[in-house]
């Protein structure tokens, strides 16, 4: 083949290469679309799914609540673990002679102690030994002067030499050198105290467990308490009651007038029995507990009101050295004045302070004992363990002493009383 038919063949290819097709790739090189017909289609780029663009938008939130949660911390991690210790509930006791050991946590505080000098030049003033003497006088102004006097303590019962042992279990009794039980019992009070006397008892204390456990914590130990004979843990109440220096006495159930439909509790004594059922009832109540002054009914309406009925009571409580509190449930008691004939020591009920749980009602039979305490020399009150009632004694009590009064127990009101 001769070089003249070599170059014919050549030049075809040559001018294919650089055809029109090359040129129109050039051109769209420089047009900006970058890509050849010719290449596979898997190489454009295809717009976004709907769920990959809602995937995409969750993923930037999380991110930025991230970043901007770490950022936070980032700022405000010392502010936020002050704020979560100072909710911690925390208490810091004082103890003595380790005053000094809290240096470290004393530094900080000491740091800002420089500019104590101003404050050591104010000092001078002697005013910082009032101040520590204020809170020894705050007390005795709020609380009851009975309080205030300091505690009293009650001998132990049960007592040698006065019980009697029955099937009832333990009877008071007069001991031979003729000690009685309601003297010895009794809370002390000085004799020679003049001023007029006002004795608080709180009956149908035992009955409810939750009402006589509030009694006894926020109840001033001069208030005498009464017990149902029938209560449970009746042994159990009664020392602690003398335990916090409250006299006790029993609240014996005797007949209403509206018996049976009003039922004054198991035992009870009744004007249908005769003497020796209603003494076999009597120790049953007696014996279920020690160291009470005497008895008193709050419930004996019809009772109380039979001399026949109540004088074989009377000579039980005269025989074991006891005293009566007579409750007028009836106007028309004789109880008061059976035991008063009878040289049983005795007491009356002045006023029922609470017969209207009212606020004001209360303070105004509280009043009406005062005055009557000015006139007579003694008065009693009596009234149920109720919250209203005992809220509005203490706040009474709190003025008492400053009135000329006296808050005294039952027994130091014995015989004082007219008819």
């Amino acid at each position: 083949m001769n070089a003249a038919a070599l170059l014919g063949r050549l030049k075809p290819a040559k001018r294919e290469r650089s055809g029109p097709g090359l040129l129109a790739r050039l051109r769209r090189k420089r047009s900006g679309d970058g890509f050849d017909d010719d290449l596979p289609r898997a190489k454009e780029r295809r717009p976004l799914s709907p769920l990959a663009k809602r995937l995409l938008g969750a993923y930037a939130v999380v991110a930025l609540g991230l970043g901007g949660l770490a950022g936070w911390l980032a700022m405000n991690a010392e502010h936020t673990t002050e704020a979560w210790l100072a909710a911690i509930p925390r208490v810091d006791v004082p103890v003595k002679g380790a005053v000094q050991a809290p240096a470290p946590a004393a530094a900080p505080a000491a740091a800002p102690a420089p500019p104590a000098p101003p404050p050591v030049a104010a000092a001078p003033p002697a005013a910082v030994p009032p101040a520590a003497a204020a809170p020894a006088v705050v007390p005795p102004a709020v609380l009851p002067p009975a309080v205030v006097s300091g505690p009293v303590t009650l001998t132990p019962a049960p007592v040698p030499g006065l019980v009697e042992d029955s099937r009832n279990g333990p009877l008071p009794r007069i001991a031979e050198d003729g000690r009685k039980p309601w003297q010895v019992y009794a809370r002390p009070f000085p004799a020679a105290d003049r001023r007029p006397r006002i004795a608080i008892v709180l009956a149908e204390m035992g009955i409810s467990g939750v009402t006589t456990g509030n009694a006894l914590q926020k109840l001033p130990p001069t208030v005498t308490l009464a017990f149902v004979p029938y209560a449970e843990r009746l042994d159990n109440w009664v020392e602690r009651a003398r335990s916090k220096g409250h006299e006790v006495m029993l609240s014996v159930p005797m007949e209403p007038q509206d018996y049976p439909r009003n039922d004054p509790g198991p035992n009870a004594l009744l004007t249908m029995l005769p003497p020796e059922r209603n003494m076999e009832r009597l120790e049953w109540s007696l014996g279920k507990a020690v160291g009470y002054v005497g008895i008193t009914s709050t419930t004996g309406s019809k009772f109380t009101a039979s001399a026949d009925a109540v004088t074989p009571v009377v000579e039980a409580m005269k025989a074991r050295g006891l005293m009566v509190l007579d409750a007028r449930a009836n106007p028309r008691s004789v109880t008061g004045t059976l035991a008063g004939q009878a040289g049983v020591p005795r007491a009356f009920a002045d006023r029922v302070i609470d017969r209207d749980l009212s606020r004001g009602a209360i303070d105004d039979q509280l009043r009406e004992l005062e005055a009557i305490a000015k006139a007579n020399g003694a008065a009693v009150g009596i009234g149920a363990p109720y919250p209203s009632t005992i809220e509005r004694i203490n706040l009474w009590l709190t003025g008492l002493a400053d009135r000329g009064i006296a808050i005294v127990p039952v027994s130091a009101v014995a015989n004082m009383q007219k008819q």
